[in-house]
């Protein structure tokens, strides 16, 4: 079957609505923490789907299982997907290590 020509250019220029997004560079891993004796370890709750329950019992049991451990339980008032540098810069400088949770 042959197609009748409509006189019509049939291309399309169009914009990508999702946009362009920036490169992140990849970020490697921190090192383990090799024991947990005398060490402060931040429990960051997200506030989706009931993530502040389970954080909150890690916090509160961690002390009885490791000894030594000072655990902190903080709630992350922005989303996922949202910064929240005064939160990281408190962690950097306080922190030896994260249990970051959220919810679903």
């Amino acid at each position: 079957m042959e197609q009748a020509d409509s006189g019509f250019d049939n291309t399309f220029v169009a914009l990508n609505p999702c946009g362009l997004e920036k490169e992140v560079p990849p970020v490697p891993l921190a090192p383990r923490i090799t024991n947990l004796d005398n060490k402060t370890i931040y429990c960051i709750s997200q506030f989706v789907g009931g993530a502040d329950g389970f954080l909150q019992k890690i916090t509160d049991l961690l002390p009885l299982h490791a000894p030594g451990v000072k655990a902190i339980f903080k709630h992350k008032e922005s989303t996922y997907m949202s910064d929240d540098q005064p939160l990281w810069d408190e962690i950097r400088k306080e922190a030896d290590g994260v249990i970051y949770g959220c919810g679903a």
